[in-house]
This record gives structure tokens, C-alpha cells and sequence, in this order.
């Protein structure tokens, strides 16, 4: 869980660096607005020349391709579904109980193929966007004392990637959607820790 969450935070701290002129420009428009209501919406509704997530992923390359276009994005999706059928291949061959839920060792095998294959594609931040909903699904899953209601932390961490994929048809939203994207994950996480780790020990 945690370690989907820093590969989500790196993958905001590069969109952060590579566009740091355009976020500077945005920190700017914050100090200058003040306590000025009209002034503070429009800072955070102006995109001040950052590029929306799904621009920045679909530019991202840290890999060069090893083979051409199409056969390089089926080499990198190929790698993920070959994990899945290997488990699911065990499952239906050595495992007593083939139908249970997802396993923790599912999860980091299926979790870590798809985190590089997705990194592979379009950095870190879009891995961290992919890999965080089926590892906090997977950890709500296996954690008794969490309660149904905690799939709100799933929907939390779901944010970056429906706005990675809302963007795709959106091409220029508001820049407080981005921002929204790369914070309330991170906020999910800390509200998570609070409610499993912390309050049990202050409230009983």
C-alpha cells in the first residue's frame, strides 16, 4: 500500500520537476492572491502552462522502445496478462481453494509487473495511478478491522486515474482537477493510517 502511494507521489514530484517553471508561476499566483477569494479561484483554476496529467503521461517516455510501436505496447501489456494467467493457471491447478479472494503474494506479483510495464509506458506517475486502487482494493480486502464503508479509501486513490482517463476527452480542464488528483490520494493515505493505526489507540 504504502509503496504504490510513493511510487504515485514520485511520479507527481516529476511532473512537479519537469514543469517547475509553470508550477512556480502557479505558487506565485497563490501568494499574490492573498486572502482574495476571486483572485484565489482563478490561480487554481488557471492552468498557468501545466500540462494536465494524461499530457504529461502520454509524453513521458523514460524507456526508449525496444521494438516498434504497436509490438512494444503489446510486449508491456503481454508481460501483465502473462503474470495474471500464471496465477490464475496455479489457481486452477494447485491451489485448494481456487476461488478465493486475491492473495497478498497476487497482489505484489501482478502489483510490481504492472507498475514497471506501466512506468515503462508513461512514468511513475501513471503506475502509481494504476498500481493504487487494486492494492488498496486488495488491502481493505484482507484488513479485519476495516469495515465496508472503508472502500471510500479505494475511491480515494481511484481519483488520479479517472482523471488521467477524464482528461483523455477533456483536454484542458480546470487546474484544480489536477490538483485535486495528485493530492487526495495522498490524503486518503494518511486518513487510512489515522483510522487503522492511531485512533484505536487514543479512542479504545
Amino acid at each position: 500500500m504504502l509503496a504504490s502511494t510513493l511510487l504515485f507521489v514520485a511520479g507527481v514530484g516529476y511532473w512537479v520537476a519537469a514543469n517547475r517553471d509553470a508550477f512556480r508561476s502557479f505558487a506565485n499566483a497563490l501568494v499574490t492572491a492573498g486572502s482574495d477569494v476571486n483572485a484565489l479561484q482563478a490561480a487554481v483554476t488557471t492552468r498557468h502552462g501545466v500540462p494536465t496529467m494524461y499530457a504529461f503521461v502520454e509524453t513521458t517516455t523514460l524507456v526508449e522502445p525496444l521494438l516498434p510501436t504497436l509490438q512494444w505496447y503489446g510486449a508491456l501489456a503481454g508481460s501483465v496478462v502473462a503474470t495474471v494467467l500464471a496465477f490464475a493457471v496455479y489457481r486452477a491447478v494447485w491451489a485448494e481453494r481456487p476461488f478465493k479472494w486475491v492473495t497478498t503474494n497476487e497482489t505484489v506479483g501482478v502489483g510490481v509487473v504492472t507498475a514497471v510495464a506501466a512506468t515503462v509506458y508513461g512514468g511513475p506517475l501513471l503506475a502509481g495511478a494504476i498500481v493504487m486502487p487494486f492494492v488498496f482494493t486488495v488491502v481493505v480486502r484482507h484488513t479485519p478491522s476495516m469495515s465496508a464503508a472503508s472502500y471510500a479509501y479505494v475511491l480515494g486513490v481511484t481519483v488520479p486515474l479517472a482523471v488521467v482517463g477524464a482528461e483523455y476527452a477533456i483536454p484542458a480542464p480546470p487546474f484544480a482537477v489536477d490538483l485535486t488528483a495528485a493530492i487526495l490520494p495522498v490524503l486518503t493515505v494518511f486518513v487510512l493510517l489515522f483510522s487503522v493505526y492511531v485512533r484505536p489507540k487514543l479512542f479504545g
